[in-house]
């Protein structure tokens, strides 16, 4: 009986070619972390008196420590090796004393930063410029789509390799406005899905992706929201369609929750009348 190969190991995440550090120095081991698309912020020295200019680089986004190879050096050495370094590999230091420097490689664009880190080390940034991924979204049908509890909203997707943990439902009230053009409060019901990220992406990709695929779907976004949950609201009122949406990322897992207010609205109708919206 022949004993089964081990798995291959993942290969290992590297920094781009735009930037290769001294031989003294090394990449401290643990410390790289990627984002596909993330912003960062880069400080231009101002005239003096002036307070700095911020450039936000959107893109590809890699966040690492370096730290001397050999004997230990206090972060202003690091620094000393480090800028001249970055000058002879072809970068513009833009504010030498932040230690701010751009690169252009062909049609490719890099920015980084340093800062001192914990004792002996530095902190870099290094973001490549770019576009988010695009996602589009598939336009809600002419009747009401009613997801079982294994499936996915057909005009919502998650994001790409999420995994279906939950399907609940839950009640919310929402401003409804019907055909005689009065508005009301009406609770309504949500079928909330909920799913696991693999890959989780950065919070601002998140947003960006989420809210630039709804607006070319005809959805209008009602509000988002960045911080400890994000979080991006929309409704798509057309084509005879009534649908509220709620998009969450939390960490490694992200919700979506959508209630058919049109559907509910017309299964409703012989109901008794709704409580009048107060001004």
């Amino acid at each position: 009986m022949h004993a089964q190969a081990p798995p291959p190991a993942p290969a290992a995440v590297l920094l781009p070619p735009a930037i290769v550090l001294p031989a003294d120095l090394e990449l401290k081991p643990g410390s790289l972390v990627t984002q596909d698309f993330d912003r960062e912020q880069f400080d231009l020295k101002p005239p003096q008196g002036v307070r700095p200019v911020p450039v936000p680089v959107a893109g590809r986004i890699w966040r690492f420590i370096v730290r001397a190879a050999g004997r230990p050096m206090g972060a202003f050495a690091l620094l000393e090796r480090l800028l001249p370094a970055l000058e002879q590999g072809g970068w513009t230091l833009e504010w030498r004393e932040r230690a701010v420097a751009k690169r252009d490689l062909g049609e490719r664009q890099y920015w980084l930063k340093a800062s001192a880190g914990t004792s002996g080390e530095l902190k870099l940034v290094l973001a490549e410029k770019g576009d988010p991924r695009i996602f589009d979204l598939p336009l809600p049908g002419l009747k009401p789509e009613l997801p079982k509890g294994t499936e996915d909203f057909p005009y919502l997707p998650p994001w790409p390799g999420a995994k279906l943990q939950a399907s609940n439902t839950s009640r919310s009230p929402v401003d409804v406005k019907f055909p005689d053009g009065t508005e009301h409060i009406m609770m309504v019901n949500f079928l909330d899905k909920e799913y696991s990220l693999a890959k989780p992406p950065a919070d601002y990709e998140f947003l960006v992706v989420y809210r630039e695929a709804l607006e070319r779907a005809g959805w209008t976004l009602e509000g988002t929201l960045r911080g400890g949950v994000t979080q991006v609201q929309a409704t798509y009122i057309r084509r005879g369609r009534d649908l509220r949406a709620t998009l969450r990322l939390l960490g490694d897992a992200m919700g979506i929750s959508v209630a058919d207010v049109g559907a509910q609205m017309a299964a409703e109708a012989p109901a008794t009348q709704p409580a009048a919206k107060q001004p």
